[in-house]
């Protein structure tokens, strides 16, 4: 069991691993022949993580059979800290080994850096995605969504997501000690794309945890969110290359 794979851009995988450190403890990987992904959970199981690169994206994918490995979180992202956009990105991992080892090579100044990232020795299952039916839809700017996430972070620790057939929106609520905050996402105003199988629904979700993906909305100019009464919160989005991310975060009750 063996891998060594080459990916093109290297910021891709760096602001992912950037996003992760301030989820999880541990980085989780599966590299299975037609796909690089991290598959991360946080500690209490609010938020997860999915995601992946189609073997297709790679310049260079050698597996000879499914590979699960747990990195150390902070050597991880430490590996990862200067890949850039000119950087190839290349892991390799041996049958038995206790390290991942990570090469940047930046392609303009031909400079190559090599890492070793400590693995766990315990084993994992794959997560996989959550099948569940959620009744609200919407398309818009993921830079619209960030601002958001921003303001509602300043005002307080729960931001809830309303949808009403009357309005033909979303609104988004939050309240705290220092104020309160609303605005209404409807067709165009910026949602490209909005639909409902229910009339009314609400959720709220934690604020904090909507901080610490924030910064993954960063890799794609749109992304897709859903959401039901007392379900999750789905946020997804695409990278060129066919890279997706998917992240999922528990209502508040």
């Amino acid at each position: 069991m063996s891998a060594r794979i080459t990916y093109p851009v290297g910021a891709v995988i760096k602001v992912v691993a950037q996003a992760l450190k301030s989820i999880v403890d541990q980085i989780p990987i599966v590299i299975s022949l037609d796909q690089f992904s991290i598959e991360a959970l946080s500690p209490d199981k609010v938020s997860m993580i999915l995601f992946s690169i189609p073997s297709v994206a790679f310049e260079e994918y050698s597996v000879s059979e499914e590979v699960r490995i747990i990195a150390d979180r902070d050597e991880f992202v430490k590996s990862l800290r200067r890949a850039s956009k000119r950087d190839k990105v290349t892991f390799e991992y041996m049958a038995g080994g206790r390290e991942l080892k990570v090469r940047v090579f930046n392609v303009r100044n031909n400079v190559e850096r090599e890492y070793a990232v400590p693995l766990s020795e315990v084993s994992f299952d794959r997560i996989g995605s959550i099948n569940v039916e959620l009744e609200v839809s919407a398309n818009l700017p993921s830079s619209e969504l960030v601002s958001i996430i921003k303001d509602v972070s300043i005002v307080g620790e729960e931001m809830s997501l309303i949808y009403s057939s009357e309005l033909n929106g979303i609104k988004v609520v939050a309240h705290g000690d220092l104020g309160s905050y609303e605005t209404v996402l409807k067709q165009f105003h910026p949602l490209t794309y909005l639909e409902s199988t229910v009339s009314n629904t609400i959720a709220k979700y934690s604020v904090e945890h909507l901080k610490a993906i924030a910064k993954l909305l960063n890799l794609a100019d749109e992304c897709s969110i859903s959401f039901g009464s007392d379900k999750p919160l789905k946020i997804s989005f695409e990278i060129t290359g066919g890279s997706k991310v998917e992240i999922w975060v528990a209502p508040r009750t």
